[in-house]
């Protein structure tokens, strides 16, 4: 991690970052929380996870299109005084006590719709800053930002709610991200060496989904994430639930455990930002996945809260460990014109968390949020399996570069 932070752009440019996982997080942390006191309602917890999720996937491959075609500083700093600004108007309502179910509902799209641009920026601008050979320990840096923030947040923000209320968590949701913006804005870039043909964002639109169909690695890929996302991060719009519930706790409880997942990851991405490149990152995918798949089937078994932290914890660390590979093997194999397209499409993946929130709130109400999160596990864990037939494909990226990327004009 030392040899990205000599780097001035780059440590600017990580510093606006962690004012935005500020934001993330906090929104992570006490949304559903929100949903919760406004509706008491296990199935609107999930719902409000799952619009969002439908936000992100409407909105990202759009995002995608904009990273591509305009400068990805200014997208990215656009996108977060939106979230900002939004942010803002929730928090007056909370502190005057206004806030109803279709607030809720409207600041998760707009979070959705901000993040599904805002990150895949952030990916292919640490790329531009850092250099494709210190990629993994770029990478591994900017997930260590969030994960050390999702560490201190939710110990902060939960008891801050129990103490004086949810409205001042999105007062930090917006400082947070006026922050980043002021921040980002000291991030001084080159001009790029050639501007990138202007065609319609339709025609860029199609360009990247036809990309991305055809690339034997980009498929590979957004398969895999396709069912963690489904499947695995289905738990994480049931967590209020499981700790009221089952875990006999409250808000303090639920900053507990997404700090305990946070720092699971952050163990992780230290270590892979300090370790530098490694050589077999599609096996460090499928490990990450499988690992997964099993701490979610045992967190799902647990009745105790101390053990629940544990497990979580180690679920955290894993993700890190298939999130870091998979965003190093995508942007190192692809077209670099497509970059932003294809990493929207993995944003748009992870609006399918989101969105389990439908299925995942529906047998939690019927069945109970256990069984609900512990199914989601199992095919976490098979889907690990089958991904261990093509680790050392995943290797080898470079094969793919040229031979299956369209021409601009298709």
């Amino acid at each position: 991690m030392h040899l990205i932070f000599r780097n001035p752009r780059f440590r600017l440019f990580w510093t606006a970052g962690l004012f935005g996982d500020v934001s993330l997080i906090t929104y992570f942390t006490v949304h559903g929380w929100l949903a919760l006191l406004v509706t008491d309602s296990p199935f609107w917890v999930g719902a409000t996870a799952g619009v969002g999720g439908i936000g992100m996937t409407v909105f990202a491959p759009w995002g995608g299109v904009l990273i591509d075609r305009f400068r990805k500083i200014d997208v990215i700093r656009i996108a977060s005084l939106i979230r900002g600004v939004s942010a803002t108007a929730l928090a007056v309502l909370a502190i005057t006590d206004s806030v109803e179910l279709w607030h809720v509902l409207a600041f998760a799209v707009a979070t959705a719709a901000t993040g599904a641009t805002r990150m895949p920026g952030m990916k292919t601008l640490a790329m531009d800053i850092a250099g494709g050979e210190h990629l993994l320990a770029a990478m591994a840096a900017r997930m260590a930002s969030m994960t050390v923030v999702g560490v201190v947040v939710p110990l902060l923000i939960g008891p801050a709610v129990d103490v004086i209320g949810i409205e001042w968590a999105y007062v930090v949701i917006a400082l947070g991200d006026f922050t980043s913006v002021a921040v980002m804005s000291m991030v001084r870039l080159p001009e790029p060496a050639e501007s990138p043909e202007r065609r319609s964002p339709l025609a860029e639109l199609k360009s990247g989904i036809s990309y991305s169909l055809r690339h034997p690695l980009v498929r590979t890929i957004l398969g895999v994430i396709l069912v963690t996302e489904l499947f695995g991060w289905s738990a994480e719009p049931m967590l209020p639930v499981v700790v009221r519930d089952v875990l006999g706790g409250g808000a303090t409880g639920l900053g507990l455990l997404f700090a305990a997942a946070s720092a699971g990851a952050a163990v992780t991405a230290f270590t892979l930002s300090s370790v530098g490149n490694v050589r077999h990152k599609g096996w460090l995918m499928v490990g990450g996945i499988f690992g997964f798949g099993c701490f979610l089937l045992c967190f799902s078994l647990s009745r105790s809260l101390p053990l629940s932290l544990v497990l979580f914890g180690f679920a955290g660390a894993s993700t890190t460990l298939y999130e870091t590979a998979g965003d190093t093997i995508m942007q190192s194999g692809v077209d670099r014109r497509m970059r932003g397209r294809v990493l929207s499409f993995q944003a748009m993946l992870w609006g399918v968390s989101g969105m389990s929130g439908f299925h995942s709130g529906a047998l939690a109400s019927r069945f109970g949020a256990p069984l609900s999160i512990g199914i989601g596990a199992v095919v976490v864990m098979v889907a690990g399996l089958v991904l261990a037939k093509f680790a050392t494909s995943l290797d080898r990226p470079v094969e793919y570069r040229s031979t299956h990327a369209p021409a601009e004009g298709s």
